[in-house]
């Protein structure tokens, strides 16, 4: 697993838990918010000559209710609303058409009304003091962005922010000035590294995400950013390539959405000596694009030696960091987050499996799949490779084998497990008989 995933695994983790300890709370939106329908609210502000404050949300958002038990009951927030302003909270599912007339993407995302026209807004969970600060600024007329952009700007000695100007190009997509979103990215993309070398994976992964978001609102951010991609993809015809530059062009590729580009590539340069190293170091970025078009055999290929990876990765995934969980999440829900770096081993054994059966590499995955189920001798682990072999097409009578009668169920999850052992048992027997009818009759 690179750097990048871990990243990603540390937020879905304090999300998955944020959510768990939210849902455990209040189902009706705080006291703060009025009652009235949309638009008698909205006309009840501007009429009153007052903030009108809007709270998007979803029953599914763990920070959007993590906001109603802390911020929307903060004594000082309230203090605020009920003086200067009208709020509602606006359950998205539920007026569907009105969070679409607002082009709310994200939640919870708040929003400050002025004489029914939208002055500001920020998106993310805010705690109390940091949404007071917010409101407080709105009603001295400061947008949000102003004090990013100040913030942004170049420093005496010539040092520039690159998150804050990340921040601002965030913004400024979200208030649908995408032209100066698309110069703000195209900037970052072309010169933060220098400013701050240590934000290469930032880079390559939140920021790739957020123009690839702007990208798909603004014919001319995809414009710019396929400009882009072909320079980057003039440096990949050099006799001598970076990882570096072909790392940016795959990213490239996926932020305009052009995989195409990206498969028709690996096409013309696999099995090449020159590139088999490059093709290695990138697998992370290419594996997960040969998964989706199920070439489980140029998979194999990126992998010269699959258990010394799938034991690297294992390393890995032990040395994950330890979170601490808030207190009253449901049991499952830990189970689920604990069990998270355990996963995605399993995932990247599964996938490198099949992959290595589909080759075919029978003697290379027979040992793999030993190698990975003493790494982790789990049911979950034999499933998941017996699974991934399935989706591939790849039965073995060897795999029927480690589907022994499982033992006589202790608990509810014992319970479980065997009965999706038995359910995969029959998916393998049937594709196993399919298998054997398919094969040519002697003659």
């Amino acid at each position: 697993m690179s750097r990048l995933l871990l990243i990603f695994v540390t937020a879905l983790i304090t999300s998955s838990a944020l959510t768990s300890v939210a849902d455990a709370g209040q189902s009706k939106p705080p006291a703060v918010f009025n009652t009235q329908p949309y638009a008698e609210a909205k006309k009840a502000a501007e009429d009153g000559k007052k903030w009108f404050i809007v709270k998007a949300t979803a029953t599914w958002c763990g920070p959007c209710k993590q906001m109603d038990k802390t911020t929307w009951v903060d004594d000082k927030v309230i203090k605020w609303i009920n003086t200067n302003a009208i709020a509602v909270a606006l359950d998205v599912d539920a007026q569907p058409a009105i969070a679409k007339s607002l082009s709310v993407e994200a939640m919870p995302t708040m929003i400050a009304f002025k004489d029914g026209e939208e002055f500001d807004r920020v998106v993310g969970y805010k705690s109390g003091a940091d949404l007071l600060a917010w409101l407080e600024g709105v009603a001295r007329g400061e947008k949000s962005i102003e004090a990013v952009q100040q913030r942004a700007k170049p420093a005496a000695d010539g040092k520039i922010d690159t998150q804050a100007r990340m921040e601002v190009a965030k913004s400024l997509t979200q208030s649908g000035k995408f032209e100066k979103a698309t110069e703000e990215f195209v900037w970052l993309w072309q010169h933060m590294l220098e400013h701050n070398p240590a934000m290469v994976g930032v880079r390559l992964s939140f920021m790739a995400n957020d123009m690839k978001a702007l990208a798909e609102k603004s014919p001319l951010a995809k414009a710019k950013f396929t400009e882009l991609r072909d320079q980057t993809g003039e440096l990949l015809k050099k006799p001598k390539v970076s990882g570096g530059d072909l790392s940016d062009w795959l990213v490239l590729n996926t932020i305009i959405e052009d995989q195409k580009a990206t498969l028709a590539w690996f096409d013309g340069v696999k099995g090449q000596a020159k590139w088999t190293p490059m093709l290695t170091r990138h697998a992370y970025q290419l594996a997960p694009l040969l998964i989706e078009h199920g070439r489980w055999v140029d998979i194999a290929a990126l992998y010269p030696d699959p258990i010394a990876h799938i034991e690297q990765q294992f390393e890995f995934e032990k040395a994950m960091p330890k979170h601490e969980l808030p207190e009253g999440i449901d049991e499952r829900t830990r189970k689920i987050i604990e069990d998270m770096p355990m996963k995605s081993f399993r995932d990247a054994a599964a996938n490198l499996y099949a992959s290595l059966l589909a080759a075919p590499r029978e003697k290379e995955a027979s040992a793999f799949a030993d190698r990975a189920r003493v790494l982790d001798k789990s049911s979950a682990m034999t499933q998941a490779l017996i699974s991934t072999a399935l989706k591939a097409g790849q039965p073995r009578a060897a795999q029927l084998q480690w589907l022994s009668s499982p033992e006589q169920p202790t608990s509810k999850q014992d319970t479980a497990d065997a009965a999706a052992i038995n359910s995969l048992r029959s998916r393998l027997e049937s594709a196993l008989k399919a298998s054997e009818k398919a094969m040519p009759k002697p003659k």
